[in-house]
């Protein structure tokens, strides 16, 4: 404000240094005036904000955090200083409490220790800006010790008040189902028997590894402090975390799974600073009930083996090194390393591969060369790989376009496609945790996905497409397998419009999918012809099985969809729909494909107009005409149909058109006239054919 100040008396909330903001900050007498501001109070304090993963539980203790800086840098490590107080308190701590551990698989190691003469009340101020810039509020001393250590540790610690234990007496139990605790936060929580709780001589006074209950934490009055450090099942403090919807800095640890020798480490610095900050007197013996500790035999490290999975050489000295700073043994000779792995890096440090990981991330993965493996093997897609491909491509290049929906469909789509109650394709797959009832089940028809696709399109102003999907269906085996099948479905919906501005309007009927199917399956190397078929999704009289000319197999199925499907779906028609089972025309398509050299002489078509009987199919026909026709004749097909007034009752009138052709030499009127000849003498012969003049 433009005057001279010579100072201000502030509190620590002022500083933002604590919450205190009922007095005057006190600074220690031994500071001297010129001093700089950052060396007598915590402004300045660096904050590391880490990730870490869940295989290193050490990593969350700041001691675990050094020594890989340690082992990094080359840093100098100063060791933790684990030397107990002395044990100058009254009697033995068995002679104030007693324990009972009642569930050791879920608790392997249970200690406590007892101290008198406690005087609670605010921590140092260096203490408390340790715990605020790890993001814990600072309570008192005693409390604030246990969360210190166990940042520094890694190792959760509990105090209790002693004088406020029943019995006085700690029980590891299960807690019984409905067994009350009111936790820390003042919330209350229901346990039941799978849970550990701690206990005193009538109730829970822990949530084991979680949180402590309101009964018997430290307040302003405690005089003696009864002090836990154990080890817990690290499954069961993550699922009992999970059941109550309670995280914790100590179940974070728990969770992940700390070793048993932790506890005593943690144990002494903790004592040793509740002598040192609360002057208190610790009572002399421990309560120790431990399970035996399984013996870590030692490791071996061979450096062909560092070399071999690592990509480079890296010198026996310096893994040798490099693990010692990591806290291991090391015993050097001959070809190999002997290790012995420290407790804190017990649990992922187990094979020898662990090993190499560890020697090649300090020594630097960066060192390694980028190159690509040489490899003599060859990639390549199956049959049945290649034959989804090509026909997939083939539908592609007639116009369609690719669809990708759900593997997980609604049970309702069985209903919803007409299917008879006992109709066989009614077993399905079922997923045993859905997302949904609408993914309840595995598709066992491509078919309704593609009509929920055009039913979206639809609602949103896109009332005609031409889709395809190539995935699998699946079917339930006796034995709780499933059958997987490679299908293609294709779907034709909505009024006919036109493609492109060179094309025409194509019709959206059992012609156009049947001519779809013939199409995609000439793709995969097989002639196929149409006859009635009977499913209950596909319009009564407008649909066809797909069958091979050579092995009458049935492929596919083509036709139109039935009205009320449609509805089902809220599709709008017309719509018809092709469905092509690969596997199938894959067995169909026989052995190895013969490939015919390119024309280059011309090509001459002929068109026959025949007089039929209705009940002869369109493929007999072309089937007689190429037949006949070899070698000249290259192609048939059908171009019109005709059943009117003009034609005989009973007669159907099909026009065919022959593509005649010799790829040595160009054609005469008199050969082609020949060759035509002899595919209508064979029509009439076989067929009952006559010529329309």
């Amino acid at each position: 404000r433009g005057v001279v100040s010579q100072g201000m008396i502030l509190s620590e909330a002022e500083l933002a240094l604590g919450a205190d903001a009922a007095g005057i900050m006190v600074l220690e007498a031994a500071l001297s005036p010129g001093a700089r501001l950052a060396d007598a109070l915590p402004v300045a304090e660096a904050v590391l904000d880490l990730e870490l993963t869940s295989n290193r539980p050490d990593l969350l203790g700041i001691y675990g955090l050094a020594r890989e800086v340690h082992a990094i840098t080359g840093a100098p490590l100063r060791p933790l200083d684990e030397r107990e107080p002395p044990a100058d308190g009254p009697g033995r701590v068995g002679d104030l409490v007693s324990l009972r551990v009642e569930a050791p698989d879920l608790c392997p190691r249970y200690m406590a220790r007892a101290l008198v003469d406690v005087r609670v009340g605010p921590s140092p101020l260096w203490l408390r800006a340790r715990l605020q810039a790890a993001g814990m509020r600072p309570i008192s001393n005693v409390v604030d010790v246990t969360n210190y250590v166990m940042l520094l540790t890694a190792q959760p610690l509990h105090a209790f008040d002693l004088d406020r234990l029943a019995g006085p007496q700690i029980v590891v139990r299960r807690a019984r189902d409905g067994e009350p605790v009111t936790t820390l936060d003042g919330e209350q929580r229901i346990l039941d028997a799978s849970m550990l709780a701690i206990c005193d001589a009538e109730r829970p006074q822990v949530i084991a590894g979680i949180m402590g209950a309101a009964d018997a934490e430290v307040t302003e009055g405690t005089q003696r402090v009864l002090l836990e450090a154990a080890s817990f099942s690290a499954r069961s403090i993550l699922t009992t975390s999970l059941s109550l919807g309670l995280r914790s800095e100590s179940s974070a640890r728990f969770e992940k799974g700390l070793p048993r020798e932790l506890p005593a480490r943690a144990m002494a610095i903790a004592c040793r600073m509740l002598v040192e900050l609360c002057g208190a007197r610790l009572v002399p013996g421990t309560l120790d009930a431990c399970e035996p500790i399984p013996a870590r035999p030692p490791l071996s490290l061979r450096h062909a083996r560092v070399e071999r999975l690592l990509g480079i050489p890296v010198p026996a000295d310096e893994s040798a090194a490099i693990l010692r700073r990591l806290g291991c043994a090391v015993r050097e000779g001959g070809d190999a390393l002997r290790v012995e792995v420290p407790f804190e890096r017990g649990g992922d440090l187990t094979r020898e591969v662990d090993l190499v990981e560890e020697v090649g991330r300090v020594h630097g993965l960066e060192r390694v060369p980028v190159a690509l493996p040489r490899t003599a093997t060859q990639g390549g897609r199956t049959p049945l790989g290649a034959l989804v491909a090509r026909v997939g491509r083939a539908a592609a290049d007639l116009g369609l376009n690719e669809a990708v929906t759900y593997r997980f469909v609604p049970e309702a789509d069985l209903d919803r496609l007409r299917l008879a109650p006992g109709d066989p394709r009614r077993a399905l797959v079922r997923i045993a945790n859905p997302l949904s009832e609408e993914m309840a089940v595995m598709r066992r028809f491509m078919l309704p996905g593609l009509l929920r696709a055009a039913g979206r399109n639809q609602a949103h102003q896109r009332p005609a497409g031409r889709l395809f999907e190539a995935g699998r269906t699946f079917a339930p085996r006796p034995d709780g397998m499933a059958d997987e099948t490679e299908r293609l479905a294709a779907l034709l919906f909505g009024p006919p419009a036109r493609e492109h501005w060179r094309a025409e309007p194509g019709p959206v009927d059992l012609f156009a999918a049947t001519g779809l199917g013939a199409a995609l399956a000439r793709a995969g190397r097989v002639a196929v012809q149409a006859e009635p078929a009977d499913e209950p999704y596909g319009h009564p009289t407008r649909q066809a099985w797909l069958r091979t000319t050579d092995s009458d197999a049935v492929v596919g199925w083509a036709g139109e969809v039935h009205p009320l499907v449609l509805r089902a779906f809220d599709v709008t028609g017309p719509a018809a729909a092709l469905d092509l089972d690969l596997g199938a025309l894959l067995a169909a398509r026989g052995g190895v494909p013969v490939y015919e050299e390119l024309l280059t002489t011309p090509v001459s078509t002929r068109d026959l107009a025949l007089l039929v009987d209705e009940q002869v199919a369109a493929a007999a026909v072309l089937g007689v005409a190429r037949e006949a026709g070899r070698p000249l004749v290259r192609d048939v097909r059908v171009f019109d149909r005709y059943a009117g007034e003009q034609v005989p009752a009973g007669k159907v009138s099909l026009a065919i058109r022959l593509t005649v052709a010799d790829p040595d030499a160009p054609l005469t009127d008199e050969r082609i006239d020949a060759q035509v000849a002899a595919v209508a003498a064979a029509l009439a012969e076989r067929l009952g054919a006559e010529l329309r003049r």
